[in-house]
This record gives structure tokens, C-alpha cells and sequence, in this order.
């Protein structure tokens, strides 16, 4: 397995915290653990997405941290509730489905995938890019997004301001794993390009996403002599965008913190994180965005 696609598979898992939030709940100072016993579990648990309304959520699961037999999960809130997550799709032996994001409006569910498809080798087990729609709650057929998809690992989708942004080991990338940005068309989605710096300034980057506003972007990198992914941050400099900003303690810890993504009201931000579990499986923590506004203000202080 190349080196690249190794550390990808082997990111890794949290400590369960004392205190539990549900999802959409800002935690305190400190992450907090979000939906401990059906959300963060014993298994390999990573990638929260919720729509706008907070009834719906995805997120990624695999019984090891090495990502093997990964699954989306989804679940719905009623009268306050929670339901039990279940699998979006059929298990299919050795094979992958990973990283969802829904839209806020819950109309498309984004993924990556091994699953086979026109034009792909049965036996390629890279993961492409994939869509599904959603109708009153259900998930519709697959859609591979061969445009945008490469004979390399594909990662991390998410859509912001009409582009699909993504994480891709494909050839002719800036870094050994690159963020790219590829346009959502009315018909499917656009060739892409890789993105400018401080996004690809490192050796490894993925998982960009955007504050509500725009005004933040958030990934993690290996940079600046860094031996394991941590949370970076990037702000808004008129047309472009600042340096690349290592976040503090709470936000990264020992082992890997990954996958971030902020709710649609902007007041919090969830995240997977390894935080010390040798065995190498994630829990989902969250954080009020106040800390975040609090740690940007400090680092960017004279």
C-alpha cells in the first residue's frame, strides 16, 4: 500500500470524555464527546455531517482504525430524539464506502466509494467520488462522479459556494495527498483543479471545509515540521486567503484530529480525533466555535 494512502486509512480515534453532547450541541472549553454509546462508540467513529435543520445526520464508520469495511451511517432526530444509526448502504464484503457529507438542505448525500463502476476495473479498489439524492428521507441511486474521480484515492467531498471540494493522491498532484476544488455543474460535476497555497502547502492535507460565513476554512495537514496530521486554519484576506495557522491545544492532541466540520448556525464545530487511543479508532468531539474565534485571536495577536 503506497505510504500516502497508509497514513489516510490509518487515522485514528478518541478517548471517550466524561461529558456527552448530542449533536449540534456546543461543548465547553474543552471537546467534548458527541452522541457517546450510538454515535462515538467503541468502533471507529469519524466525518459528522447534519443538515441545516438538525434532523439528519451521516457520518462514517468502520469496525478498526485502519478503515477496512467502512460504512455510511445515518440517523434522524424526531420530537427532540435521535434514532439508531443504520447503514445507508449494503454491506458489500472487503469493499468501502466512506467520508459523507450532506448538503444543509439534506437534497444530496456526498461519499467516497470502491464500489464498482462504468469504466472502472473490477479489481481497483481506490475510492472515487460518489452523490446520492435524498427524497423525504430516502436515499436514491448512486452516482459516480467520474469527472472529478482519478485512477488515485479521492477523499474528504464536500461542496461550498458551487465547487466540490476535495482530498485526491491523483497524478501530477502538488503533495503526496492534495486538496482540489472542481465545479458543481448543472449536469454533473467539472474537471478538477488542484488548490493554490497555503492549501497544499504541506506533505499531506484533506478535509477542507468552510465556516457558514466563508470567512474561515479549516483542513488538516503533516507541514512545518509536524510528524502526524493536526487542524490548521486559514482566513479570509481580501480576494485571497491568510497563512496556514496550526490551531492550539484544545483543538489538536496527541494522535490525529481530523475531518472538521461547522453546523449551519455556525455555533459549533465537530471533529474526529485519536487523542491517545493506542488501538487507533475515532470518536466525533465537539467544541463551541467561541473557542475557536478565542484561539484565532490569540494566535494572530502582536
Amino acid at each position: 500500500m503506497p505510504l500516502v494512502a497508509s497514513l489516510v486509512i490509518s487515522l485514528a480515534a478518541a478517548a471517550a470524555d466524561a461529558t456527552t453532547h448530542q449533536p449540534g450541541d456546543p461543548g465547553p472549553g474543552a471537546p467534548v464527546s458527541t452522541g457517546a454509546g450510538w454515535l462515538s462508540t467503541d468502533a471507529n467513529d469519524y466525518n459528522l455531517s447534519l443538515t441545516a435543520d438538525g434532523r439528519r445526520l451521516v457520518f462514517g464508520r468502520s469496525p478498526t482504525g485502519d478503515f477496512e469495511n467502512a460504512q455510511v451511517w445515518m440517523a434522524t432526530r424526531e420530537s427532540g430524539a435521535w434514532s439508531a444509526p443504520e447503514p445507508v448502504f449494503a454491506a458489500r464484503p472487503g469493499g468501502r464506502d466512506s467520508d459523507p457529507w450532506l448538503t444543509p438542505d439534506g437534497a444530496w448525500l456526498y461519499f467516497v466509494s470502491d464500489r464498482p463502476a462504468p469504466g472502472r476495473a473490477d479489481d481497483r479498489k481506490d475510492m472515487d467520488l460518489w452523490r446520492a439524492p435524498l427524497t423525504e428521507g430516502r436515499v436514491g441511486e448512486p452516482e459516480h462522479l467520474a469527472a472529478a474521480s482519478s485512477p488515485g484515492e479521492e477523499l474528504g467531498p464536500e461542496v461550498h459556494g458551487g465547487a466540490l471540494y476535495f482530498n485526491s493522491t491523483r497524478p501530477g498532484r502538488p503533495a503526496p495527498l492534495a486538496i482540489y476544488r472542481a465545479p458543481v455543474l448543472a449536469d454533473g460535476i467539472g474537471p478538477a483543479v488542484a488548490m493554490p497555497a497555503p492549501f497544499n502547502e504541506g506533505q499531506v492535507q484533506g478535509d477542507l471545509t468552510f465556516s457558514p460565513d466563508g470567512g474561515i476554512a479549516l483542513f488538516w495537514s503533516v507541514r512545518g515540521g509536524s510528524r502526524e496530521p493536526d487542524l490548521f486554519a486559514v482566513m479570509r484576506a481580501g480576494d485571497g486567503w491568510s497563512e496556514a495557522i496550526r490551531l492550539p491545544p484544545p483543538f489538536n492532541a496527541a494522535g490525529m484530529d481530523f475531518t472538521p466540520a461547522f453546523t449551519a448556525d455556525g455555533r459549533t464545530l465537530h471533529w474526529a480525533s485519536q487523542r491517545e487511543n493506542a488501538e487507533g479508532r475515532a470518536d466525533v468531539v465537539a467544541l463551541s466555535t467561541d473557542e475557536l474565534t478565542k484561539a484565532l485571536g490569540a494566535t494572530l495577536r502582536p
